[in-house]
């Protein structure tokens, strides 16, 4: 081979004697097989008493995975130099020191590193990079868990508590995630949401970093308002807002899908009113200020009309279902115009409203205002700009949901951690080595017929 063509494959920091090594390709499944021999250190010693009178005594073949920048699957047949040296007590042997992989495995350092390179893709699978990089399935998972572990990061000014379900990976059915919007980065994941749980670890962390904790915005969960308010003392507790609007609209379709219902019996008779509460009511649902105007033809009145127009047909039909819209399109604009110095009273105001406009419906919701109000009104705060809520922590949760169903069933918790924060957090380290692995504890395997 050429110093061109070793400098392809990034052999060229080794000492390769050109002469000797050359390159065999298989066109059938695109692999290179390279015969490497390397030239001869003159420096190398007795790794006993660093005794020069050695002697070689022929060479071991080798064979070893390994990648390149361009190339995925290259096969290296190492001819490696075996020594042996007579001035010690007993003859030593010994062999030249690998440059390529670290001992008893036969994947090179920068194969390992593009495998695990690999980790930062949500969709891949330990399955699917294993067959891209011709090793196998067990040895991803060990090699990911030998050099993948990460630590729970510092909390920060803000951050976020949510939950993700997973049934397997918890025995509680819900993995807790503490997320920082300002470093864009999973502080950790605990297997269990549960009250105690959640404060036997919050206990551990010292007092000076929780009380450095401003603000923390959650969902309408109970148990995580008790645990910020009994942990992070400098804290305040903030309520997403997108979890209140979820509320009002599921409240608002329970009292639409009763008036239609009263209307039922004109279904029978083709009427239209029924058929537009049927058909159209997501349009009841739209923000009115991002209804179009563009028309649609309604093939029950035969008529052009835009979703306004719509709306207003819907709205005639019932006076109860007309006040339940203008309720909730107020609390609409409430919360995307109140600020923090007006959204006490603003509040106060639409809390009565609510109560008094006797919809049996709506009494769950402005009862939510009264328990959550505190927290409601704390969630018009601004950092950098930004209202504080959990949007940046739901858009995490949908790559660790993808993570967990590409898992199909994982039942590895602190596997299934490192793999979400490795390939969410930029800061995740891969270099780390540990002695432990993250292998679940059961049964020894029994014998088995290995498929030849």
């Amino acid at each position: 081979m050429d110093y061109e063509s070793i400098k392809r494959y990034g052999l060229d920091h080794l000492n390769v004697d050109l002469n000797k090594t050359y390159e065999v390709f298989n066109p059938t499944n695109n692999n290179h097989t390279i015969h490497l021999y390397l030239n001869k250190d003159l420096g190398i010693t007795c790794p006993r008493c660093n005794g020069t009178n050695i002697k070689n005594v022929g060479t071991k073949n080798i064979k070893i995975k390994y990648a390149s920048a361009l190339e995925d699957n290259i096969d290296i047949i190492w001819h490696r130099r075996q020594y042996i040296y007579y001035d010690c007590k007993k003859p030593a042997y010994f062999q030249d020191p690998s440059p390529f992989n670290t001992p008893n495995f036969n994947v090179s350092i920068q194969k390992e590193m593009k495998i695990l390179f690999e980790f930062k893709s949500e969709t891949a699978t330990y399955s699917s990079i294993a067959k891209k990089y011709h090793v196998s399935p067990t040895y991803v998972m060990y090699l990911f868990d030998k050099k993948v572990n990460i630590s729970r990061n510092k909390l920060t000014t803000v951050v976020c508590f949510d939950e993700v379900y997973s049934r397997k990976l918890s025995k509680y059915s819900y993995c807790f995630v503490i997320y920082s919007p300002q470093q864009k980065r999973i502080l950790d994941i605990l297997d269990s949401r549960r009250l105690n749980d959640l404060g036997d670890y919050f206990r551990k962390i010292p007092k000076e970093e929780k009380n450095a904790v401003t603000y923390i915005s959650i969902d309408l969960y109970e148990t995580y308002r008790i645990v910020a308010k009994r942990y992070f003392p400098n804290a305040k507790i903030s309520a997403d807002s997108f979890h209140v609007i979820k509320n009002l609209t599921e409240c608002f379709q329970k009292i639409r899908i009763r008036i239609m219902n009263h209307y039922i019996f004109l279904k029978g008779e083709n009427h239209y009113l029924y058929w537009l509460l049927k058909k159209y009511w997501k349009f009841l649902l739209i923000d009115t200020s991002k209804l179009s105007y563009n028309t649609i033809k309604t093939s029950k009145t035969g008529q052009y009309l835009n979703p306004r127009q719509i709306i207003s047909y819907m709205l005639d039909i019932s006076p109860e279902l007309k006040l339940a819209y203008e309720l909730k399109e107020e609390y609409r604009v409430f919360n995307s115009t109140a600020t923090i110095d007006n959204a006490e009273k603003w509040l106060d105001e639409l809390i009565i409203k609510f109560k008094s406009s006797n919809i049996k419906e709506y009494i769950p919701f402005w009862k939510l205002l009264q328990n959550w109000h505190n927290e409601i009104i704390n969630s018009f705060n601004r950092i950098n700009g930004y209202r504080i809520s959990n949007g940046p922590i739901e858009r995490v949760n949908r790559t660790i949901k993808s993570i967990i169903e590409i898992g199909f069933g994982s039942t590895n918790f602190v596997r299934m951690r490192n793999r979400i924060m490795y390939c969410v957090n930029d800061n995740a380290s891969i270099l780390y080595e540990k002695k432990q692995t993250n292998k679940t504890l059961g049964k020894s395997r029994g014998k088995y017929t290995k498929n030849k």
